[in-house]
């Protein structure tokens, strides 16, 4: 058996299992938005981390203001320069992505759960699973045509996406204004638009996996605030 495959099938007992014990409160809907906080959950250490890395980035800030004034307009040798200051100082330039990349395998295997007829050789009983009458293999650009039910679950959760995409970018901007000095052109758009790129996936995404791609981009969006409280987030005053 391919290793997606047994990991489908592991992935469909858990689902099936979980759904039963929340049936009063969402059935599969539920199970899915509590296996995600669950993954979550167990990514948190992955996500202190990063945030540890944030911290000390912000606390190298002294170190790099003369690197950037010397090489100014030398943007190859400025990197490099700090680039041996991060490794000097045992900050890791991936700590950041370890949590989204962690999370990749998860939302592979809930895609091809839902885009699969059959699990294990036997017919997948998640198909015929819905929120609020919506059945969670159903995707956006399918059903954009029929205006059904489907269509406005499918509203609902974008309207939330983009409410979360909105502050984290809100955040990122603040972050931008204190750079010393504050990024320009493409360096300075990406952070604000990044957030919003979920939104995107969600379009081809089944209606399962955009419902735990909102969970854990939420979740992302808390985990954030609580984590990186104290953290300046807005310019000091100039006097």
């Amino acid at each position: 058996m391919h290793p997606i495959d047994s990991a489908a099938q592991a992935a469909q007992n858990l689902l099936v299992h979980l759904a039963a014990l929340l049936t009063p409160v969402g059935g599969t809907a539920a199970a899915i938005v509590l296996a995600t906080v669950l993954l979550r959950l167990a990514l948190h250490p992955l996500t202190r981390s990063a945030v540890r890395t944030e911290r000390a980035k912000a606390a190298l800030a002294p170190k790099l203001a003369p690197l950037r004034k010397k090489y100014a307009d030398d943007p190859a040798t400025l990197m490099e320069k700090t680039l041996e200051l991060h490794r000097a100082e045992g900050i890791s330039p991936f700590a950041g992505f370890l949590p989204l990349l962690a999370q990749t395998p998860f939302f592979i295997v809930l895609f091809h759960l839902y885009n699969s007829s059959k699990i294990g050789g036997r017919p997948n009983a998640l198909l015929s699973d819905t929120l609020f009458g919506a059945p969670l293999s159903a995707r956006f650009l399918a059903q954009f045509s029929a205006l059904g039910v489907s269509i406005w679950i499918f509203a609902g959760l974008f309207a939330a996406l983009a409410l979360v995409a909105w502050l984290m970018s809100r955040r990122s901007a603040r972050l931008l204004a204190l750079a010393d000095p504050p990024p320009t052109g493409l360096l300075a758009a990406l952070p604000r638009v990044l957030p919003f790129t979920v939104l995107i996936s969600a379009i081809w995404l089944p209606l399962a996996a955009v419902l735990a791609l909102l969970t854990t981009t939420a979740w992302t969006a808390a985990e954030n605030t609580l984590l990186k409280r104290g953290m300046p987030t807005a310019p000091p005053a100039r006097r």
